[in-house]
């Protein structure tokens, strides 16, 4: 029995270490592409996921982005300093705002998004689309089922 434990935490770490290098790894062939928007790489996310999402409550972002709520402050703050964000009151709970694309926000990540998506194809050209999707039900798998 303390066999098969030992096996299994090895196992378990191993896991957890292939996929950290695993996203590692795509995350410095992600990192050029995204300074050369001068972006950092949580900027980057809130602009992309405004970029599709449109408006959206600071909460909103932070759970959608991965983010924390302390870093997200500075983000956001930086993102309208550069004048790619706004903030407006939100109209349905005037206790909370709701961060937009401004004119050069959207149009910085218009021009970066297509470049990262080519990205994304050439980092991951080597799965084949069954594996892409046998890795993202994997992965959702891990994600709800860790309590």
């Amino acid at each position: 029995m303390k066999n098969e434990s030992n096996f299994e935490s090895g196992q378990n770490l191993k896991l957890v270490i292939s996929l950290t290098r695993a996203l590692q790894s795509i995350n410095r062939k992600e990192a050029p592409i995204i300074a050369s928007g001068g972006l950092s790489f949580a900027q980057f996310g809130v602009l992309e996921f405004l970029y599709h999402k449109g408006a959206q409550t600071i909460k909103n972002i932070i759970t959608k982005t991965l983010s924390s709520g302390g870093n997200m402050t500075v983000v956001i703050n930086n993102l309208e300093k550069l004048n790619y964000i706004k903030r407006e009151t939100n109209p349905s709970d005037k206790r909370s705002n709701l961060v937009d694309l401004t004119h050069s926000g959207r149009s910085v990540i218009a021009k970066l998004f297509p470049i990262h998506e080519k990205n994304l194809e050439r980092i991951l050209s080597h799965l084949s689309s069954k594996d892409k999707e046998e890795l993202i039900l994997l992965c959702k798998k891990l994600g709800k089922g860790i309590v």
